[in-house]
């Protein structure tokens, strides 16, 4: 195995080290909002912004129904988007505790906490990770009435939940989250991540176990991840090797882990006890220059895997060269693990820039269109089979929007619109006007990170 050394500078450095009790907008993802004019292409349309309502950072997003839940780091908000034009929060809830990526399954809602809390409740306060009693992990939720969620239990996991993906198993009356503990900052490193501090670099997941009937009797197994795996080094100060997002296909058994410096395929076909595959190790992601996989997901056949490289961490322009290698998404081939092609924004962003979080428009025929977040690049759509066919990531951009001020967190695709949660902004809404969107199927629920059914 291998260790690399991260040299940080700016505010992920600090925000790394830092060893007071972070601010509820603290953290990576901190930079400032585009510059410039609002731009768009011809074939994205604003819709609808709904703006935030507390001056923290935006985040994640799931669905359901006609409903959005709009991730924060003081809780969420849920959005009745079924007029597009004329969304309304139905429910802006409190919980404190960043970063609050959000799951749905059925009447449960799950948010993840990777910031040092006083205690579980929504209630807490931001403290230092050797306060005594401090809570990370998940927090679960009963939307049964989502005019007033009701916060049910907080389950504990170790180093926190930067995120976490849904395997929903109703079948087996049980939620499977697979959950990223991955080492926000020095302020951290608390009594549940000794490991880090102890040479073996964490090196696992949690994977908690949730009865649909009974969340209360949830259970935490550990996950190593395989031995190989790359560790990294900030500044002499810690080692760690860990996986930021992972991504679910329910159908086939596979989950995609975007770990560090490679990518990583499994097969979780026993969803507590999975098997590593195989690795994607690309050597323009170089830790040293701050670059890590972010993200990843799936084509809709399954057949290709998409790793994103969030270059810098979110604090950094990576997208002022259209033509470098820095602050791409990786297409891979999902039986091989062999490199396809990338991609990233063609034009030149000055601000805060990388490629994001980001999914594929689930197409009854199978052709293959992903829609991106690039932060103060905005929203990108890209025909990625017209991109692995020869064509440059200018002909293949099927459409885009970057608003001054904007800051794009998330923006997926779900059920005929593009939603964006912008950290500064709030949410987007997006109409796409073009023959991308054509046979697009609609769910009655979707979390960006799961996958349910293999569409051929």
């Amino acid at each position: 195995m291998k260790t690399v050394r991260l040299f940080l500078v700016g505010t992920l450095a600090a925000s790394l080290f830092a060893v007071v009790p972070a601010a509820a907008n603290d953290g990576d993802h901190d930079g400032p909002g585009a510059t410039g004019p609002t731009i768009s292409s011809p074939s994205v349309k604003l819709l609808a912004n709904v703006p935030r309502s507390a001056a923290v950072t935006q985040s994640d997003m799931a669905f359901f129904g006609k409903y959005m839940v709009a991730a924060n780091y003081v809780g969420f908000r849920i959005i009745d988007f079924s007029d597009p034009e004329n969304p309304d929060v139905v429910t802006d809830f409190r919980c404190n505790g960043a970063q609050g990526d959000v799951s749905v399954m059925g009447n449960l809602l799950f948010q993840s906490v990777d910031s040092p809390q006083s205690h579980g409740g929504c209630d807490s306060t931001n403290v230092t990770a050797s306060t005594p009693g401090m809570f990370e992990g998940i927090r679960v939720f009963d939307i049964s009435d989502i005019t007033a969620p009701v916060h049910v239990t907080s389950i504990s996991t170790d180093c926190g939940s930067h995120t976490h993906t849904l395997l929903p198993e109703p079948e087996n009356n049980r939620a499977i989250l697979y959950v990223s503990s991955y080492p926000l900052g020095g302020a951290a490193l608390g009594p549940d991540c000794q490991s880090l501090q102890t040479g073996d670099g964490h090196s696992k997941i949690s994977i908690v176990e949730v009865p649909a009937d009974d969340p209360v009797a949830a259970q935490v197994h550990e996950y190593h991840l395989d031995e190989d795996t790359e560790f990294a080094t900030y500044l002499g100060a810690f080692t760690f090797r860990a996986c930021h997002d992972m991504s679910v296909f329910k159908e086939p058994g596979l989950l995609a882990a975007a770990c560090l410096s490679e990518g990583q395929l499994w097969d979780i076909s026993d969803p507590l006890a999975p098997q590593f595959k195989w690795r994607y190790d690309n050597p323009n992601i170089k830790p040293e220059n701050i670059d890590l996989f972010h993200s990843a997901t799936f084509t809709w056949d399954g057949s290709i895997v998409a790793f994103g490289d969030e270059s810098g961490g979110g604090g950094a322009a990576r997208c002022t060269d259209p033509n470098d290698n820095q602050g791409r998404i990786w297409f891979v081939d999902a039986d091989t693990g062999e490199e396809l092609d990338s991609y990233k924004i063609p034009r030149v962003e000055d601000g805060t820039c990388t490629m994001h979080n980001f999914n594929f428009l689930p197409r009854r025929d199978g052709k293959n269109v992903l829609v991106s977040s690039a932060y103060t690049g905005g929203t990108t759509v890209v025909d990625v089979d017209k991109l692995l066919a020869g064509a440059s990531e200018a002909d293949a951009e099927v459409g885009y929007f970057r608003a001054h001020g904007g800051n794009a967190w998330s923006s997926h695709w779900y059920n005929g619109h593009i939603y964006a949660n912008d950290i500064f902004r709030g949410v987007d809404i997006l109409l796409l006007s073009d023959q991308a969107r054509a046979t697009t199927m609609r769910f009655d629920h979707f979390n960006p990170q799961t996958q349910l059914s293999l569409i051929d």
